[in-house]
């Protein structure tokens, strides 16, 4: 598959909260899919797809749920996806908003082909991804077009909004009327989100002015950031770093809550990349450990067998034995 093809972290920013209210632990599972959370907190980044899906298909094996991106694709708000959001739910009629998606699409998704299509008295949203994948894009599909009806729904007449699926009809597909309403229909050509045409020159709602705006991701990736920098002179705690990013700890808490994160899951996180990132350039385990904030190498070696399995120093010989091998 093409290096091309990757997602906008903010595509993926309520799988977190999501698995937390399934009591399912979000830090295991994207680490199962070899994400990062802290990979989720570069607005301007980009996460591979190949493991986007990786990530759709612990989703389902984590939860048991049939169509947890369905679920989680209702969970946003058009504004949680930045300037793409931004522009579709900002313009004036429907059919501006259409045409907004489509031109738009590249900004939060590489390798997506989104398409406004006529088709009889309807159009559709047809979605669809480039090339192939060696796991499986359902949950990320269905989250995407669950975005793009909100879209739609925005003109004020949910019964004229329907969704089309590229799977067959099966026993578990009455479920999706939970997102996408009744009028449903399988085993189509491709996936899209099918709109009356009758309703394309509809009035958008006013969008909320910008003032009034709290990009979801900002306070995280302050956050980490912030907790980067002041490492190791500096004590890293929530209440002190609540007060640097000018906001009370309670504030902080709760938008830590809507990210899905906890304050010691991202503080975790981070120390874990950078010391990885150290110690595979042969850094001395005792430095990184004072860089890192540890109170002596006997704390930082047991972080890191948890993170790794391995001691640091084992650690370091394997990944040169992988390098030398692949070399």
């Amino acid at each position: 598959m093409s290096e091309g093809f990757a997602h906008n972290p903010r595509t993926l920013f309520h799988i977190a909260p999501y698995l937390r209210s399934r009591g399912v632990s979000p830090t295991e599972i994207f680490r199962r899919a070899d994400i990062s959370p802290a990979a989720l907190l570069d607005a301007n980044g980009w996460v591979p797809r190949e493991l986007c899906f990786k990530l759709g298909d612990a989703l389902f094996a984590a939860t048991g749920e049939v169509f947890p991106g369905a679920a989680i694709g209702r969970r946003f708000k058009l504004a949680d996806l930045g300037t793409w959001g931004l522009a579709v739910s900002g313009a004036p009629t429907l059919r501006q908003a259409c045409q907004a998606a489509v031109s738009g699409i590249g900004l939060i998704h590489r390798g997506t082909d989104l398409r406004l299509r006529t088709n009889g008295r309807y159009v559709v949203l047809d979605f669809t991804y480039a090339g192939r994948s060696s796991f499986e894009p359902q949950q990320h599909i269905l989250g995407s077009l669950a975005v793009l009806r909100s879209a739609a729904l925005l003109a004020g007449v949910p019964e004229a909004v329907g969704a089309r699926f590229s799977k067959a009809y099966g026993r578990s597909s009455e479920q999706l009327e939970e997102t996408f309403g009744p009028s449903l229909e399988f085993g189509c050509e491709r996936d899209g989100i099918k709109i009356d045409r009758a309703i394309l020159d509809f009035p958008m709602p006013p969008a909320n002015g910008a003032s009034n705006y709290i990009d979801p991701v900002e306070t995280p990736a302050n956050l980490t950031a912030l907790v980067k920098a002041m490492l190791p002179y500096d004590v890293v705690t929530i209440d002190r770093v609540a007060t640097l990013l000018r906001m009370s700890t309670r504030t902080l808490q709760r938008r830590l809550r809507d990210w899905g994160f906890s304050f010691e899951e991202i503080m975790d996180d981070v120390r874990r990349l950078e010391a990885m990132r150290r110690i595979a350039a042969r850094e001395p385990a005792a430095e990184v450990a004072f860089m890192l904030g540890y109170s002596d190498q006997a704390h930082f070696t047991r972080a890191f067998r948890r993170w790794t399995g391995l001691a640091p120093r084992q650690y370091a010989r394997e990944l040169a034995k992988k390098m030398h091998s692949e070399s």
